[in-house]
């Protein structure tokens, strides 16, 4: 359901200050927003499933409605005997379900 990998780095902040950026142009804002958004969203290419780093570390991280689809799916392809045993777990099984409401949302972010 999960994979590790390193994380890349977030964009550099690109303003002077709090004045720079209030004084910034919409556009250079925007486009660090953008930048910040995409290191948020990254994943890693030929890879399925949820990176660990998403879940294991500060974000913001946006692990979206494919990458829970890619876990949800890997469960669901494991053997019946270990699901099984893993949904005795009241706990794991309200994680499972709350997976699977978040992909009708576009996925969640991890603060």
């Amino acid at each position: 359901m999960v994979y590790h990998a390193t994380p890349r780095p977030f964009p550099d902040w690109p303003f002077d200050g709090v004045e720079d950026w209030r004084s910034a142009d919409r556009s250079r804002r925007d486009a660090y927003h953008e930048a910040e958004r995409a290191a948020s969203a990254q994943t890693v290419a030929g890879r399925t499933g949820i990176p660990v780093f998403k879940l294991t570390s500060n974000g913001p991280w946006l692990v979206g409605a494919q990458e829970i689809e890619e876990a949800l799916g890997c469960y669901q392809g494991s053997s019946p005997s270990l699901r099984a045993e893993l949904e005795r777990d009241d706990l794991w099984v309200a994680w499972l379900d709350w997976l699977r409401q978040t992909v009708q949302h576009g996925g969640f972010t991890v603060r």
